[in-house]
C-alpha cells in the first residue's frame, strides 16, 4: 500500500475513535471534576443555544 494510502487510512482511523469517544461521553463534556486529596475542583461549562 503506498504510503499516501496508509497515512489517510490511519487519519481516518484516528478521527474515527475520536467521534466515537465523543460519542460515548457527550453527556459529561460540559462537567469536569478533580480530586486531589485536600482540593477539589468543579468546572461546568454552562452555554445556551441561540435560534
Amino acid at each position: 500500500m503506498p504510503k499516501r494510502k496508509t497515512t489517510t487510512l490511519s487519519l481516518a482511523i484516528v478521527c474515527f475513535t475520536l467521534l466515537a469517544a465523543l460519542a460515548l461521553i457527550r453527556d459529561d463534556l460540559c462537567k469536569v471534576e478533580y480530586r486531589n486529596g485536600t482540593m477539589f475542583l468543579n468546572v461546568n461549562l454552562a452555554y445556551e443555544v441561540r435560534g
